[in-house]
């Protein structure tokens, strides 16, 4: 299958891994890579050694084209981008600000760029910024999705941008890879059906509660962090609508968190104040969800922790190797689009 992803990445398919923080690491990333699509580190608030490790982990696990995620708003944000410059990771793929810095350092060793975007203005702010592809997430997507559901979002952004668009939220199966094309884009981005995947690191009990899930089975609020975010529906997810924020926890947790992100505590909270008191109430609760989402990925705590999954949970039925999956949704893929041939030419 030949797609303009598939072309601008040097890809067999057109399926990529979302670049989930914590949680699509070296083993992941390698498998995506290995099997065909496109492997999507997540750097998240890592420190930049770890960032570094962890790239270098992947080039020894895989010699297949990957990418790196890097979250520019959240803390060590800009110096994890910097580190996949550095390292030269062949695609880099940005989000939660401006990227033309990135663009523009990539294309000195012949990188690719793709922007995170949830809305048409985004997408367009992204494409003036030079980016080579625009992952578009629609409202089904686990974490930070916008308003705008992916069935509407995608044609709309075919309509009016020149880049691919990779379709994000929502997507867990080969008909909808084929759909997603139908609708303009080049290629599919899924989050939730590969945290259910043997190489993912979530913890055994969340892959199994994903199974018993249903497309219902997901949590919409910004309740958990400040922003509008979905998260799985779980005890510990609907305790946190209803839960006041704990001024006093969250800086008691605040030093641990300075620790893990390998910053000192003083600058980081310098520069969490500098940006505002709405922005700094954001972040305390990203800290808590952050501790959340800790909470659930190793010790499987469902009644306490928080963690993202889209609406395509409901179509997670099994727990099957990366290499599997994607197989699966290429057979998948080709048998929707020869039934809808068959349809027409009925």
């Amino acid at each position: 299958m030949k797609t303009s992803i598939t072309e601008l990445f040097g890809i067999k398919y057109p399926i990529m891994n979302a670049g989930m923080g914590r949680v699509a690491l070296p083993k992941l990333v390698a498998a995506v890579s290995n099997a065909g699509g496109l492997g999507v580190y997540g750097a998240g608030s890592n420190s930049p050694d770890i960032t570094r490790a962890s790239i270098r982990e992947i080039r020894s696990l895989t010699d297949k084209p990957f990418a790196g995620n890097a979250p520019l708003a959240l803390p060590n944000g800009m110096a994890n981008a910097e580190v996949l410059l550095q390292e030269k990771v062949p695609v880099i793929n940005y989000s939660m600000g401006k990227g033309d810095w990135i663009v523009k350092r990539a294309r000195e060793y012949g990188g690719k760029v793709m922007a995170s975007v949830n809305s048409v203005h985004l997408a367009q702010r992204a494409q003036l910024q030079g980016v080579d592809a625009i992952v578009a997430t629609g409202h089904e997507a686990a974490g930070h999705a916008g308003d705008v559901t992916t069935f509407v979002l995608i044609p709309r952004l075919a309509e009016i941008l020149k880049v691919p668009i990779i379709a994000a939220g929502g997507v867990g199966n080969g008909a909808q890879l084929a759909a997603a094309l139908a609708l303009g884009a080049g290629g599919v981005w899924m989050g939730t059906r590969f945290l259910t995947t043997q190489e993912s690191p979530m913890h055994q009990n969340f892959k199994e509660k994903a199974v018993e899930l249903d497309i219902d089975g997901t949590l919409f609020s910004d309740r958990f962090d400040g922003i509008p975010c979905r998260m799985m529906k779980t005890a510990g997810a609907q305790r946190a609508l209803t839960a006041t924020m704990n001024p006093l926890s969250v800086f008691v947790n605040s030093f641990g968190i300075a620790k893990e992100l390998d910053i000192p505590y003083l600058k980081l909270f310098l520069q969490i104040i500098a940006k505002g008191p709405m922005t700094t109430l954001k972040m305390m609760r990203m800290a808590q969800q952050l501790k959340a989402h800790t909470v659930t990925l190793t010790t499987g705590d469902m009644q306490t922790g928080v963690t993202g999954a889209g609406m395509s949970i409901g179509l997670v039925h099994d727990l099957p190797t990366v290499a599997e999956l994607i197989e699966r949704i290429m057979a998948e893929a080709h048998a929707a689009q020869q039934t809808l041939s068959a349809t027409m030419a009925a």
